[in-house]
C-alpha cells in the first residue's frame, strides 16, 4: 500500500513538471546538522526529554520554478543514521569521575525522499529571496543488523542503575512524514544560489526502540521506553546552479 501511495504521488509530481511551462530549474546540493529527538512512550522516572545533534549529512535538491508565478515545486534526498537516546540529569550517571550525560545507539539507516511547494514572499527583482515551504516526506528505515546495545558504558549509579543491559530494537519501516520550514538566500548572476535551509518534521511511527531496565535509587522502577520517529529539526547550507537564467521583472 506504502509503495503504490510513493509511486502515485511520484506520477503526479512527474505530471505537473511535464504540464507546467518553466522559467528555470535548479540542482543543489548542501551540508548540515539534524538535531532529532527522542521520545518516552513509557517513561524513565525523573527523566527530561532529548533533543541533540545526532548526525551530519548532505542534501540533495532539485526545484522547478513555474512561470509567471512565485511559487516553485521541489524534491530533496537525504539520508541519515536513525540515533535513540537517553539523557540522564547531570551528576545522576557517573562514568569513570566524569558525569554521563547520556547513552545511545543507531541500529538503523534511514532515507527520505521530499516533495515540496515553495513560496518567494520577496519581489522577483531581488536578489534575495526567502521562501517558506511545505513539504510531505516518504521516509524509509533500514536495519543494520544490531540489536543489543554494547556494555560500554554501564548505568550504574549513583541515582540510575542498569538491571540488565539496555536493549534496542529497530524496523524496516516506510511512511510518511510532514515538514515545515523555509528556504533563503542570494542568487548571484542570475544562475549560482546561495542558500540556508531550515526543516522541521514530525513523524508518528517509531522505527527504533531502546528499552531501559533499572533502578532509580534502589528501587525497580517500569521498563523505560525511548523511541525514534524521524522527528527533528534539519539546517544546512548549501550551493545551487539554475539552468537558465530567471530573469527578474518589477513584481
Amino acid at each position: 500500500m506504502i509503495k503504490l501511495i510513493a509511486k502515485f504521488i511520484g506520477f503526479i509530481v512527474i505530471c505537473l513538471l511535464s504540464i507546467s511551462q518553466s522559467k528555470s530549474q535548479e540542482l543543489s546540493i548542501g551540508y548540515g546538522l539534524i538535531y532529532t529527538a527522542t521520545y518516552q512512550s513509557e517513561r524513565m522516572f525523573e527523566s527530561k526529554s532529548d533533543f541533540m545533534n545526532s548526525d551530519a549529512i548532505y542534501y540533495y535538491t532539485y526545484e522547478h520554478y513555474l512561470k509567471n508565478s512565485k511559487f516553485s515545486l521541489s524534491g530533496t534526498f537525504i539520508k541519515f543514521k536513525g540515533e535513540t537516546n537517553i539523557k540522564f540529569r547531570e551528576g545522576s550517571v557517573l562514568h569513570g569521575d566524569n558525569s554521563l550525560i547520556g547513552v545511545g545507539f543507531s541500529g538503523v539507516n534511514v532515507s527520505r525522499f521530499d516533495i515540496g511547494i515553495n513560496y518567494n514572499v520577496m519581489p522577483k527583482r531581488f536578489m534575495y529571496y526567502f521562501k517558506p515551504f511545505v513539504t510531505v516526506g516518504i521516509q524509509t528505515s533500514k536495519k543494520t543488523g544490531v540489536e543489543i546495545y554494547s556494555e560500554i558504558f554501564q548505568i550504574n549509579g549513583p541515582e540510575y542503575y542498569e538491571l540488565e543491559p539496555v536493549t534496542l530494537i529497530s524496523y524496516n519501516k516506510t511512511h510518511l512524514i510532514p515538514s515545515l520550514g523555509f528556504k533563503t538566500g542570494i542568487l548571484l548572476f542570475h544562475r549560482i544560489d546561495l542558500f540556508l535551509y531550515i526543516q522541521g518534521a514530525c513523524g508518528f511511527k517509531s522505527y527504533q526502540n531502546l528499552y531501559f531496565k533499572y533502578a532509580f535509587k534502589g528501587v525497580n522502577q517500569k521498563t523505560a521506553v525511548f523511541e525514534s520517529r524521524g522527528t527533528g529539526l534539519f539546517c544546512n547550507l548549501g550551493i545551487g546552479y539554475r539552468f537558465a537564467k530567471l530573469i527578474r521583472n518589477s513584481n
